[in-house]
């Protein structure tokens, strides 16, 4: 895997959860806008027509409730699943790294600070400390090919 491709995947790392809050949004939504319309109109039905037979709410709402939404609200709940397993297993190879490699990868990639306040916390220059970056981005290339999740994940462009 080349170092460009380990870059994209690190910098997709730091977007994970504001994609997985966008989803949950979208989520949220749809619910509000279909199941809390569809159980208000079950009850009002329910009301109605209660004298002689019992309703069921919530089996008249889900047959309410579009195939559409039902089907884009399971993509998306496997979609925040599958990000949030692809966050840890990111986390985890590397976390194998040794820690001066581990340290400023994370500290330039996933928090975004610059090479000058990454050589004061770890006191190196800033050229010593991309030399290592470039070591740690060799060293996680190759966990990030081992490891299927990460390899075969669609990322945006």
């Amino acid at each position: 895997m080349e170092r460009e491709i380990v870059k994209k995947i690190l910098l997709f790392y730091r977007d994970v959860d504001g994609e997985i809050k966008y989803n949950a949004k979208i989520i949220q939504d749809y619910e509000e806008r279909y199941y809390t319309a569809a159980i208000g109109e079950t009850l009002k039905e329910s009301f109605i027509n209660s004298r002689n037979k019992v309703t069921k709410p919530t089996e008249a709402t889900a047959l309410n409730v579009p195939d559409f939404v039902s089907a884009t609200i399971r993509e998306l709940q496997a979609a925040n699943e599958r990000l949030a397993a692809l966050k840890t297993a990111i986390m985890h190879e590397i976390n194998k790294l040794p820690l001066h490699q581990k340290s400023i990868l994370y500290d330039f990639y996933i928090k975004g600070l610059q090479w000058v306040q990454i050589s004061g916390r770890i006191h190196y220059s800033p050229t010593q400390c991309k030399k290592i970056r470039n070591r740690g981005l060799d060293n996680l290339a190759k966990g990030f090919v081992k490891n299927s999740l990460i390899k075969n994940f669609n990322y945006p462009n």
